[in-house]
C-alpha cells in the first residue's frame, strides 16, 4: 500500500469512527492561524505519523498526558479496525504518535 493511500485510509477510518481532524483557520494576526483540537499527520523524511494535537485555541493548556492517552484510543481503535499490520505506536517530540508503515 503506497503511504498516501494508507493516509487517506486511515483518515477515513478515523473520521468515521468519530474522531476530529485537526482544522486550520485565518486569524485576526497577520501570519498566524488557529488550530482546533484533533488528530494531525506530520511527514518526517519518508514516513508519516498521526498524533493527537490541542490545537491553539481552546486546548491549548492541555496536558501531554491527555494527548497521549487521545492517540492511544485512536491506535486502538485502528488496530479494532484491522490495521495492526500498518502502525505501530512511537514518540514523536516527546510525545506519543503513530507511525504509519506502508508496505
Amino acid at each position: 500500500m503506497l503511504p498516501t493511500s494508507l493516509k487517506s485510509k486511515v483518515q477515513r477510518t478515523l473520521t468515521k469512527g468519530g474522531f476530529r481532524k485537526s482544522e486550520s483557520s485565518k486569524s485576526r494576526v497577520k501570519g498566524l492561524s488557529n488550530q482546533s483540537a484533533g488528530f494531525k499527520f506530520e511527514k518526517l523524511w519518508d514516513d508519516y505519523y498521526l498524533f493527537y494535537t490541542s490545537g491553539n485555541m481552546a486546548f491549548r493548556g492541555m496536558p501531554t498526558e491527555e494527548k497521549d492517552t487521545r492517540t492511544e484510543k485512536m491506535y486502538k481503535f485502528l488496530i479494532d479496525q484491522g490495521l495492526e499490520k500498518y502502525i505501530e505506536i512511537t514518540e514523536l517530540r516527546n510525545q506519543k504518535a503513530i507511525l504509519l508503515k506502508p508496505e
